[in-house]
């Protein structure tokens, strides 16, 4: 033992004496000696030697000294006498404060760079401490800021915590929150509880029966609650239960929030909630409609579920009447205060407030009568009817009547821009249940709105509002025949008002986009007025005005004349002046300054639009042409892509969709999308071009590409590199249209002069990004970087359901293989030199030998995961500064962008393009060599260390990026593979790892049934995957993975079936208790119809027919040998009895639970 741990094994030994004087004395020279570098690096190389029977003093030996020290000062304390003065009682809790503070100290020390004591240990006293009345109340409170900030805080212990130890600190610590101890603060207990929950819900399975029994009785007395924080970490923490069992336990997540709201309704309605704790009551809200009207369903038979639905349907008033009340308080608020202020109600809220009037609202008739007590209103907390006051009925008018009378002119901007924020959002997620006889007078009403509007902020809401109703007369043409001529009478007196509105820049954009959905819906044919916006300085080409002219170009043909009169010899026509338009060349002030760029660069249109637009109006038939080049795809991109969903894709939106497809009533989500349908007109690609308009279209497009080149330098301020992208995309768009019009053959097209100048602009870029060579340190710089790599990411990528798929092509043909070598470069210096602030530790980890240990010591023979005790020494991420764990709760992934700083996120932006350029199929035209950019891509892959969030990220992306397209040769694939195995074996505890890892695969998998190199080349490659995929099954089997690993290994098994129909190849070794197996994916997939989770065996019971049916292309869903399908038959129907009988041992509410998922499995 070297002399600097003798000194600190003297010491240690020192705490165990028995005089306290000499005892006090050494503590104070523990601290000392452990803040010496050479006692910390002595023992951090003693900690990593993992030497049985080795006499070194470690890390963890140090720390059983200090437990001993604990324990032995707290017994001293115990056995003194109780009844002492207050300046004796004062000293011994001084004396308890500096024992814990002791043990802080010390764990925070030696993790400090990085995780090196055992979780195990460090939670097994923490526990053994808590569970103890005297030491609870004399440690608990650090103990807990302990637990928080050094342990539950680290992703490694995060990992490590075995599903035992979380359920031990649930009960610890939720046995403290609901006794009447006060030795340690609620709000901390609250705290601790919302991150363990979190823990048990994303690293476990279980202890579902434990919680519900917990909230239930934590938030019954929810109104009594003094310190609303702890409100609001109980509740985010029954959110994120409720999220993670929602799938399972339906049933049970549906009672417990029928029995949870009347009280949380109470805290909504009786106190004042801060704003925190307003948004997770929202979600509780949202998530509990969710759960019971899946996607707005209203009955059992659509798929809704209410445990009680008459208590269920007052409870929903009783959100409603919370949340008008909410609104009014706003709308109420606004009124008094001075100055400038927010209107607008928060969107949460306004989508729960939508959801709920779905529900109330009647769809047949004009109004509806809800009979309601107000006991069932506002009941008590523990349903005592003595505590309510005496019943009394009451009548309430449920109806769009409500939302037209809230709608009336004579109100304040604060009384009704809220009310068209909940009309907007109701039509715009419900729009074929909305009733055909409101249509009239709600748009009567909103005209009347627009019309006088004034000043004021109601007009952009008024606007969406109106886009909605458009939108939505357009989903019901044949249930608004009856009502079709008032509409008309009124969309044609809201039409002059849009066209007025455009000169507003408050509201020019609001107003295009609703007259392109008036256009796009066929609600009034379009006059002169119309056409002159596109005609004049009033209007220029921005987002919404592009879309609106597409729309209209898609809708009609362009009329010869649109100013009325006739033709003078020698003026433009209207084709002429819409390009003019489009590329602004009459807009001589705008392009008088030289140092900025043309305003048609400056921003984004998707989908090639402005390219396609403009050769469309050189052809003769310019509708036809502009629908082909678009295809079915951009057409309808052109309309949707300014529209923001008012659902964004989340957590809730799966659980919806999947309970629909459960049960097999999918009819809603098909309503919901059904107005999004186009039709294209069939051609065989060949068009006449008009010669003079596209003479005149190439010379002003080569005019905008001098333009930018004679004002562009590398460090401009005024012109970023966005612009040369845009540039060079819009000079191959058109040249690309031209080509996929037939007007241009792809030789002609790469000796134009329009692909001469976009390949001069592409060199210009590649300047750029040398440059960026010298700058990787400034953080704007990477920035910069960043946007513009997306930027090609979006340009280079081939969409293979356009009609028009050489757009891609050509920019790719466009960039010098310099570009792609410099950006090749900047990955791999950065790459090599991660950032500090990107490791997942924070000093040294390099020196960590276990990471090495994993990789040397799995080789391809060793079963993968087999033991998992040879992994629990190994160093794994941190989740985010040991010193502050208020950054949120729990530890962050390895995979979240907290984990990287922005020059690799710029990085990762890169790798992507990267990917692109490597997966493109070999071409003459293409200036750089994509069998060269994989090379150097798949060399990053051998530096792989799984220690970096960077390394980690760029593997994951490449697993996903690089199988493309059949791209891989068998060398190169099983050199992206190698890494694979030493990867999920190292994060095969962290659950979210796992995931993404299975996700990435599937890629891979595809490419292996589209390959065509022989199944002998490709065997290693196969063997590769196969053995991982073995791996997460025997984790499946033995328990250690969560059912969300469990439903991503179903999706990788189905893409086997699919790749691999006969199960030719796809077999993989099962591991017994005492004997290896192979088994075919065709023999596994119906054993997880066994499983315990419904998410998973409903996953696999939607992706049996593989079994019975070749899914290849080639094959069009043939079927399989009759022998084949007989055997699948027997193993299928066998599995499903099995997974369809109780487990033994479960209570009564995980029966009911387990029969209603059973009911609906055989349903379906």
């Amino acid at each position: 033992m070297s002399l600097v741990l003798s000194d600190l094994l003297v010491c240690c030994r020192g705490l165990e004496n028995d005089k306290v004087t000499e005892r006090k004395k050494e503590a104070e020279r523990f601290r000392q000696l452990i803040r010496s570098p050479e006692i910390v690096q002595e023992l951090d190389r003693t900690s990593g030697l993992k030497t049985k029977g080795s006499n070194q003093l470690t890390w963890d030996g140090v720390f059983r000294f200090l437990q001993r020290y604990l324990q032995r000062e707290t017994e001293t304390m115990k056995s003194s006498k109780s009844n002492v003065t207050a300046t004796t009682l004062a000293i011994r809790q001084k004396k308890m404060a500096e024992m814990s503070s002791l043990i802080k100290f010390f764990v925070r020390y030696a993790n400090k760079r990085g995780p090196r004591l055992k979780c195990s240990v460090l939670l097994k006293h923490i526990i053994e401490v808590l569970q103890n009345s005297f030491s609870c109340s004399a440690y608990g409170k650090d103990y807990s800021i302990l637990l928080l900030k050094e342990i539950l805080s680290v992703r490694k212990y995060w990992c490590d915590i075995t599903p035992q130890q979380w359920h031990s600190l649930l009960d610890v610590y939720s046995g403290l929150f609901n006794s009447s101890s006060k030795s340690i603060n609620r709000v901390l207990v609250s705290r601790v509880i919302n991150v363990v929950i979190q823990g048990c819900c994303m690293q476990t399975d279980g202890y579902n029966r434990t919680l519900f029994s917990f909230f239930s009785k934590a938030l019954q007395s929810a109104r009594q609650e003094k310190h609303l924080t702890v409100l609001e970490h109980v509740i985010s923490a029954l959110n994120t239960f409720l999220k993670a069992v929602a799938m399972n336990c339906r049933m049970r997540v549906c009672r417990l929030g029928e029995e949870l709201l009347p009280s949380i309704l109470c805290v909504w309605a009786d106190t004042r909630p801060s704003a925190a704790l307003k948004e997770e009551i929202v979600e509780f809200f949202k998530l509990q409609i969710c759960i019971h009207h899946p996607e707005g369903a209203k009955n059992q038979e659509t798929g809704a579920h209410a445990e009680d639905w008459a208590g269920w349907r007052g409870l929903l008033y009783s959100m409603y009447e919370a949340l008008v009340k909410e609104i009014s308080h706003i709308g109420s608020r606004g009124k008094y205060v001075t100055g400038t202020r927010r209107i607008a109600v928060k969107d949460n809220i306004i989508k729960l407030t939508a959801d709920i009037c779905h529900q109330l609202f009647s769809v047949d008739r004009d109004s509806q009568i809800l009979e309601l007590t107000q006991a069932s209103i506002r009941s008590s907390p523990m349903g005592d009817s003595h505590f309510t006051t005496p019943s009394k009925r009451r009548r309430i008018d449920l109806s769009w009547e409500v939302l037209l009378d809230r709608l009336q002119p004579q109100f304040s901007d604060f009384d009704i821009i809220p009310w068209l924020q909940v009309t907007e959002a109701l039509i715009s997620k419900y729009p074929s249940l909305v009733p055909t006889q409101v249509l009239v007078p709600l748009l009567s009403v909103l005209h009347q709105l627009l019309a006088e509007h004034r000043k004021g902020e109601r007009g952009p809401y008024v606007l969406r509002c109106l886009r909605e109703v458009a939108r939505c007369q357009a989903h019901l043409p044949e249930r608004i025949r009856i009502h079709k001529p008032d509409l008309d009478r009124l969309w044609s007196r809201v039409w002059p008002l849009l066209l007025r509105g455009v000169s507003s820049p408050q509201l020019e954009a609001l107003s295009l986009d609703l007259l392109a959905s008036i256009v796009h819906c066929g609600l009034v044919i379009m006059d002169r007025e119309f056409w002159k916006i596109f005609s004049g300085s009033a209007c220029k080409p921005s987002q919404s005005a592009v879309i609106c002219l597409a729309q209209a170009l898609l809708k009609c043909p362009v009329p010869k004349n649109h100013l009325g009169v006739p033709a003078v010899s020698g003026s433009p026509n209207l084709k002429e002046i819409l390009i003019g338009w489009l590329l602004m060349t009459d807009h001589s002030d705008e392009m008088e300054d030289s140092s900025r760029p043309h305003p048609i660069l400056c921003s984004d249109f998707s989908s090639n639009l402005i390219a396609n637009m403009l050769v469309s109006l050189t052809l003769k038939d310019t509708r036809a042409g502009l629908n082909f080049l678009l295809g079915s795809e951009g057409v309808e991109s052109v309309f949707f892509q300014e529209s923001t969903s008012l659902n964004t894709g989340d957590d809730l939106e799966e659980i919806e969709r999947l309970y629909l497809q459960f049960s097999f009533n999918t009819e809603l989500a098909q309503n919901r999308g059904s107005d999004k349908t186009f039709k294209v007109t069939s051609t065989d690609g060949r068009f006449t071009a008009i010669t003079g308009l596209r003479k005149k279209l190439e010379q002003s497009v080569l005019c905008v590409a001098d333009s930018l080149l004679n004002c562009y330098f590398p460090d401009s301020q005024s012109i970023p590199p966005e612009c040369l992208l845009r540039c060079v995309s819009l000079l191959s768009g058109v040249l690309a249209g031209y080509v996929s019009a037939g007007c241009l053959t792809e030789d002609e097209a790469g000796h134009s002069q329009l692909f001469t100048k976009a390949k001069a602009l592409a060199q210009e870029f590649s300047g750029f990004v040398s440059s960026v060579k010298m700058k990787m340190s400034e953080e704007l710089t990477m920035t910069t970087l960043r946007s513009v790599m997306r930027l090609c990411t979006h340009y280079a990528t081939t969409k293979k359901e356009n009609v028009c798929t050489f757009p891609s092509h050509l920019f790719l043909m466009t960039l010098p293989p310099s570009l792609v070598s410099e950006l090749a470069d900047i990955y791999k210096i950065m790459f090599s030199s991660v950032s500090p602030r990107a490791t997942v530790v924070d000093e040294d980890e390099a020196t960590d030998n276990d990471f090495e240990m994993t990789r040397t010591q799995h080789g391809d023979d060793d079963p993968l995961f087999d033991d998992e005790e040879s992994h629990s020494g190994t160093q794994r991420p941190r989740g985010g500064d040991s010193c502050d764990a208020s950054s949120g709760p729990g530890a962050e992934s390895l995979l979240a962008d907290e984990h990287l700083v922005p020059q690799e996120l710029a990085l990762l932006a890169v790798l992507e393009f990267l990917c692109e350029c490597s997966s493109v199929q070999s071409s003459c035209g293409l200036l750089f060599k994509p069998q060269d950019v994989r090379r150097r891509l798949l060399q990053l892959v051998e530096q792989t260390d799984p220690s970096k969030a960077l390394h980690v990220n760029t593997y994951l992306l490449l697993l996903k990026k690089l199988p493309a397209e059949d791209s891989l040769t068998p060398e190169e694939f099983d050199s992206l593979l190698r890494p694979l195995a030493d990867l999920c074996s190292h994060y095969r505890q962290d659950q979210e790892i796992c995931v993404a890892l299975l996700m990435a695969l599937l890629p891979s998998i595809s490419s292996l049934g589209k390959t065509h190199y022989m199944q002998s080349e490709m065997k290693h490659v196969q063997g590769s995957l196969l053995q991982v995929l073995s791996g997460f099954c025997y984790l499946s089997q033995t328990g250690k993975c969560t059912a969300t690993v469990r439903a991503a290994l179903v999706r990788c098994l189905v893409a086997l079936l699919e790749a691999d129909p006969c199960c030719t190849w796809a077999i993989l070794n099962i591991k017994e208790t005492e004997r290896e197996e192979d088994r075919p994916v065709s023999i596994i997939l119906p054993s997880l119809l066994a499983d315990s989770h419904h998410k998973v065996r409903m996953l696999v019971a939607m992706s049996l027919e593989r079994l019975f049916l070749d899914k290849r292309p080639e094959h069009r869903d043939s079927r399989k040998m009759l022998s084949h399908q007989q055997a699948a038959f027997e193993n299928i129907y066998l599995k499903a009895q099995e997974g369809m009988r109780p487990v033994k041992g479960n209570s009564t509410e995980d029966t009911q639970d387990e029969m209603f998922n059973l009911l609906q499995g055989k349903q379906s």
